[in-house]
């Protein structure tokens, strides 16, 4: 009974489908990261909206603790930086660098992320970021990312 409603909202609806409809595909949704960490290359896949930290420890790589998991309301900061009532990330351990071309096609850091990479005891590069504050996308398939040693942190 039910399928002969649906084929008849179909048939005379405005909605007709003009193919096959299916589901998005885990594939779709998926892009890889490129991380080259203490001289060794790895590849690790990632799902487009998570943060590069979360893809991270989800691989176990190593040389990037994340301490606080970037923060409070980190998917308040990462979809509006301007969050007002946020403490955002706090420790800086994520430390990561992103080479050219992708640093120049990823978003300004926010205000609080530049102000914990300001304040660490590691060396910051014009292409230093925090990996808890990058929001993976589909244009981001296959970006290089560097992780350097930090002698403050411990190896996970």
């Amino acid at each position: 009974m039910l399928q002969r409603i649906v084929r008849y909202c179909f048939a005379h609806g405005s909605h007709k489908p003009t193919g096959p409809i299916f589901a998005p595909s885990v594939q779709d949704k998926m892009i890889y990261i490129n991380v080259y960490n203490d001289g060794e290359f790895e590849r690790i896949p990632a799902y487009i909206g998570e943060s590069l930290l979360t893809a991270l420890r989800r691989f176990r790589v190593t040389n990037i603790p994340g301490d606080c998991e970037g923060g409070e309301q980190l998917d308040n900061i990462l979809e509006n930086p301007v969050q007002t009532n946020t403490f955002g990330p706090s420790c800086g351990s994520c430390h990561i660098l992103i080479p050219s071309p992708w640093i120049e096609k990823i978003r300004d850091p926010f205000y609080l992320e530049e102000l914990i990479i300001n304040r660490q005891d590691y060396a910051v590069a014009k292409h230093s970021r925090l990996a808890c504050a990058i929001k993976l996308e589909k244009w981001m398939d296959e970006m290089e990312v560097s992780l350097p040693i930090n002698e403050n942190s411990e190896n996970m």
